[in-house]
């Protein structure tokens, strides 16, 4: 069963997902994860979706306790944002809105945030590479991580 700080993380996924209009691929596969990893299924998934989508203040409403967990919460709701390589404004809004409601110093959310990049720099970087079992000689990787 899931715990309700998974289930906070989950919404709050969803309102960083759909903050800019613009649910990416990316975004979706994160909150199906974290949908499964709770064990929510597809019923409530969708209704959870529709609400974050038609409830201007859904992000408002998010409550983890413990202070690690929402440390960890706010870098993969950054490391989300992330993965299609940008963070928009709209996206970074909800993102600081959350924090402000775990009890996140600004300075914390810039630790966080940093780390959160770093995570989907690297995320998208493992996923851009070729498998070694394609026969092509896979050198070290050079050139920056960001386009």
């Amino acid at each position: 069963m899931a715990s309700m700080e998974d289930l906070e993380l989950l919404r709050a996924a969803m309102a960083v997902a759909l903050a800019d209009g613009d649910l990416r691929r990316s975004e979706m596969g994160v909150i199906k994860g974290l949908a499964a990893r709770t064990g929510i299924g597809r019923v409530s998934f969708d209704a959870m979706l529709g609400a974050a989508e038609s409830d201007p203040s859904f992000a408002d409403k998010i409550l983890i306790h413990s202070p690690d967990k929402a440390r960890q919460a706010v870098e993969t709701l950054v490391a989300e944002a992330g993965l299609d390589g940008e963070i928009s404004p709209k996206e970074r809004a909800v993102i600081q809105r959350i924090a402000r409601q775990l009890k996140i110093s600004d300075q914390e959310l810039g630790e966080l945030y940093e780390a959160g990049v770093r995570r989907a720099d690297a995320l998208r970087k493992h996923r851009a590479m070729p498998k070694p079992s394609d026969g092509l000689d896979h050198g070290p990787p050079t050139g920056s991580p960001h386009p």
